[in-house]
């Protein structure tokens, strides 16, 4: 949250000297600025910092929380209080990496060798959202909103193998081995969202441009239908091969998802 606030901030004195500067140049006078900033704005696209939280059995069965970031966009019927939009959230919510390092030699030939083996593991959540909102604009620089969702929630684990052998005798030689597995399941998801988008920053041109910046935080809570999912235990080597001890769940996957970043409407 402190990166997030962090960057807020940044952006809002970086941009803000831009904002004014066109207006000063051209010397438009006041009720020139304010014309220009009454352009519709009909489009947006936005990123932002998001993390989900596990709801009920989700909770219980996984019971760690997901971060990552979303990327979204739409139309909105300004000056309408009206939007529509498609989002995709990426969130990470599990991972691990084991390594282990082998040095021998063959017994037939005179030859050393060193083997690196890494194991990888890495669980996501693919929320894909299509929303609706009703926002209205208070005073040009401030649109709280409540949206409904509709979308589908991909889980998915991936278990990757590399294996690199090398070889000692009269010149280095390697050999690498990679194996990757996954799994994946999906669920449908509804839920309502309430936020709010600042304005930091107009952009005016002439003869007649306006685009703004814009602060978004938003809360949302997903009633996700029954899917299967997993969490890896641990990874050991048997027999020099990785094995995954892997347990699986199946319940509702409801989630809470928080989202903080920018959107630049246009």
């Amino acid at each position: 949250m402190k990166k997030v606030i962090f960057l807020f901030l940044f952006v809002t004195l970086l941009f803000h000297t831009y904002s004014v500067c066109p207006a000063q140049n051209k010397e438009l006078s006041g009720s020139q600025i304010d014309k220009l900033k009454n352009i519709p704005t009909n489009f947006f696209a936005g990123l932002s910092f998001t993390n989900m939280v596990p709801q009920k059995e989700y909770m219980d069965n996984l019971p760690k929380s997901g971060q990552g970031f979303s990327l979204y966009g739409g139309f909105n019927a300004d000056p309408m209080p009206f939007a529509f939009g498609l989002e995709f959230d990426f969130l990470f919510n599990g991972s691990g990496t084991k390594y282990r390092v082998i040095n021998g030699k063959f017994p037939t030939i005179d030859v050393n060798y060193k083997q690196t083996d890494t194991v990888s593991t890495q669980s996501m959540v693919i929320p894909m959202n299509l929303f609706a909102r009703i926002q209205p604009d208070i005073m040009g620089y401030i649109s709280p909103y409540v949206e409904f969702v509709v979308g589908l929630s991909v889980m998915t684990l991936s278990q990757n193998y590399n294996s690199g052998v090398e070889f000692f005798w009269n010149k280095p030689d390697t050999t690498f081995f990679d194996t990757t597995e996954s799994r994946s399941s999906s669920a449908f998801h509804y839920g309502v969202g309430v936020g709010a988008m600042f304005k930091l920053v107009d952009f005016i041109g002439l003869p007649a441009s306006h685009s703004s910046l814009n602060f978004d935080i938003r809360l949302r809570y997903l009633f996700g239908g029954e899917a299967s999912y997993w969490k890896t235990d641990r990874v050991d080597f048997v027999n020099n091969k990785p094995v995954f001890y892997i347990t699986e769940f199946k319940s509702k996957t409801d989630m809470i998802i928080f989202n903080a970043g920018f959107v630049f409407k246009f």
